[in-house]
């Protein structure tokens, strides 16, 4: 054990680069990130090692060692932090930092939030520089987020950019939008942020975006719903908030709406985690106006993917359709969308 306390270092974070810039270098010329790699990856890829960063640190005095983090149990770190917003210095930014470093800091984060504002003695511009500090500079995840997470209690557009670049990564991007929202012009921010990650962080976005603008819908409805995770989890949340129906409602459409509109119909008939096609109240008249656009714009087999969906969802057996007949469906409209969908099968298959 004591050659643990030798081996650490007086400050944690001192002697490796923070993690806003190791984003900032790894960020490409298109706004995405390279590699999601961290400073602390080493930290977090052998736990064992790191099981008690207080004991290791000598700092088991400050937060209790291995006891759940519920309201009361949230106090010694809000107490912390109290501190250091009275007294910036090294010594108090150091036991902060440490007790944070904690995987269970995280557990603390929202009573640790509430309990800061009944506190005395908070010195609020001080915690906000601390935060902005522990976002800037930390080299550990948690310190990070909890950066981020205190930068929330803020309005200041002074942190925009440093939110912005940390929720490129999808470990921030959730706690970067929370530090993003109540700025002006947060929808157009939270889309532009969207654009730059495309697994959980976008999930998170997209389901916290207000699409309050044309161009935010028109986003939703092309790229919004795709993701590395699956598009299933964003496909029903993009197609009412970037209003399908109404857009399929045109005369005419471009191609990537209709790519976008086939690659959503076909996420919520396939149906996963989230909402699928039987919880999409539109879903048939949304299929009539894409099938009505699919006859025109169905040049190939490779625009055929929706199309193939819709048949086969159409295909499905009675008892489903006993169900969704009761629920807004006709048999009309099944069997003609049915035999649009053949129709144009035939055609590309000719052509």
């Amino acid at each position: 054990m004591l050659r643990n306390i030798a081996a650490a270092p007086l400050y944690p974070w001192a002697g490796q680069p923070s993690a806003y810039d190791a984003i900032v270098l790894r960020t490409g010329q298109d706004g995405k990130l390279k590699s999601q790699a961290l400073p602390d990856d080493d930290d977090y890829a052998d736990k064992p090692e790191r099981r008690d960063f207080l004991r290791q640190y000598g700092m088991e005095g400050y937060v209790p060692v291995g006891e759940a983090w519920d309201e009361g149990a949230a106090k010694p770190l809000t107490r912390l932090l109290v501190r250091l917003s009275r007294e910036r210095s090294v010594r108090n930014r150091r036991a902060a930092y440490i007790a944070l470093m904690r995987d269970e800091s995280l557990d603390a984060l929202s009573p640790a939030l509430q309990a800061l504002h009944k506190l005395p003695g908070l010195h609020a511009g001080n915690l906000y520089e601390e935060a902005l500090w522990m976002a800037r500079h930390g080299a550990h995840r948690n310190v990070v987020k909890f950066g981020l997470a205190l930068l929330s209690q803020y309005g200041s557009e002074r942190h925009k950019e440093l939110a912005f670049t940390l929720g490129k990564h999808e470990e921030f991007t959730l706690y970067a939008a929370s530090a993003l929202i109540g700025m002006e012009q947060a929808s157009k921010t939270l889309c532009e942020l969207a654009r730059c990650v495309d697994g959980w962080g976008r999930v998170y976005l997209v389901e916290r975006l207000d699409p309050e603008t044309q161009e935010i819908r028109d986003w939703l409805l092309r790229e919004g719903y795709r993701n590395r995770v699956d598009d299933g989890l964003l496909a029903y949340t993009c197609a009412l908030k970037g209003e399908l129906e109404e857009a399929l409602e045109a005369e005419t459409i471009d191609p990537e709406l209709f790519a976008g509109a086939g690659g959503i119909l076909t996420a919520l008939i396939a149906g996963g985690p989230a909402e699928d096609i039987d919880d999409y109240e539109q879903a048939m008249p949304v299929i009539g106006a894409y099938l009505r656009h699919a006859e025109r714009m169905c040049a190939d087999a490779a625009h055929l993917a929706g199309v193939r969906a819709i048949e086969g969802f159409l295909e499905q057996d009675e008892r489903a359709w006993e169900k969704r007949y009761r629920s807004g469906w006709t048999p009309e409209a099944r069997h003609g969308y049915l035999a649009i969908v053949r129709l144009i099968a035939g055609k590309v298959r000719v052509g």
